[in-house]
């Protein structure tokens, strides 16, 4: 036995690597098959039954991204990785099997998605403080997308053929249905801070939980609204508030940063306010 100053950390291992990886990239398929077979026999109430299939489609692969994300892999690998998935996105866009399948393998190809480009660039981002922009930017796009009749979130939240491979679904208590929650965009934004985090030692725990509320928040206000929302909104108010060290804007990036964050910030609250005149 190696003494303490020589031992490997866990880390370091190739073989723990690797087997934290599998377990944080296949975590989210194989609760969906598990759930697949299990819970269309359960007897609950509506409300039961969308609330576990929200917590389903969100708690894992949450979870497994912060597994994955503890793994590091060349810029290369990463990009390889990505391009496969990408691929067999595309691919089941075109060929669908039956939904059960469809859904494993989608939500499958979505985390590893997510990983190899938002976990790889994460971990390049200069400075910590880089996330506050990157979150003001990232919910006011995400508010814009999905308000504007022209935004991309707009016509998938509209399209079901375009939500079938680019949001992540689960199996819903009771029936054999299934239900989309979380979404491309909110999995790759998740996965860059966590991939910030590890680079630069913020709190990791505390930034996955701030994800994991943010998201929460999104489907509780979903629920009782009955309208889509913008889950980035309340995930990146999250991190902004969980993590005290990305609002430490260094003094070169200040200018910049607010630009960005003041341009982002107007389209937003102009979109907003348009929305709410359309209405009424």
């Amino acid at each position: 036995m190696k003494p303490p100053s020589q031992r490997v950390p866990a880390e370091a291992r190739p073989s723990a690597s690797i087997w934290v990886l599998a377990v944080g990239l296949l975590l989210t398929p194989v609760a969906v098959a598990i759930a697949a077979a299990l819970v269309p026999q359960l007897r609950v109430t509506e409300s039961v039954a969308n609330a576990s299939a929200f917590v389903g489609a969100t708690l894992f692969p949450i979870v497994g991204l912060s597994l994955a994300a503890l793994v590091e892999v060349r810029l290369a690998v990463a990009l390889s990785v990505a391009a496969v998935a990408a691929a067999a996105l595309l691919t089941f866009a075109v060929w669908q099997p039956t939904p059960v399948v469809t859904v494993l393998l989608v939500d499958g190809a979505l985390v590893v998605v997510s990983w190899a480009l938002g976990c790889t660039l994460g971990r390049r981002v200069q400075h910590a403080s880089h996330l506050l922009p990157a979150c003001v930017v990232a919910a006011s796009a995400d508010l814009v997308s999905l308000l504007s009749p022209e935004g991309p979130s707009h016509a998938i939240a509209q399209s079901e053929r375009a939500l079938s491979v680019l949001a992540v679904w689960f199996p819903v208590a009771g029936s054999s249905a299934l239900a989309p929650a979380l979404g491309v965009g909110d999995l790759l934004f998740m996965a860059l801070a966590m991939g910030v985090a590890r680079a630069h030692a913020l709190p990791y725990a505390r930034t996955v939980i701030a994800c994991a509320v943010g998201t929460a928040l999104a489907g509780v206000a979903a629920a009782r609204s009955g309208l889509a929302i913008p889950a980035l909104v309340p995930i990146a108010v999250m991190l902004v508030l969980a993590l005290p060290a990305i609002r430490q804007l260094r003094r070169s990036d200040r200018a910049v940063a607010s630009w960005s964050m003041l341009i982002a910030g107007t389209l937003a609250l102009a979109t907003l306010a348009r929305t709410l005149l359309s209405v009424r």
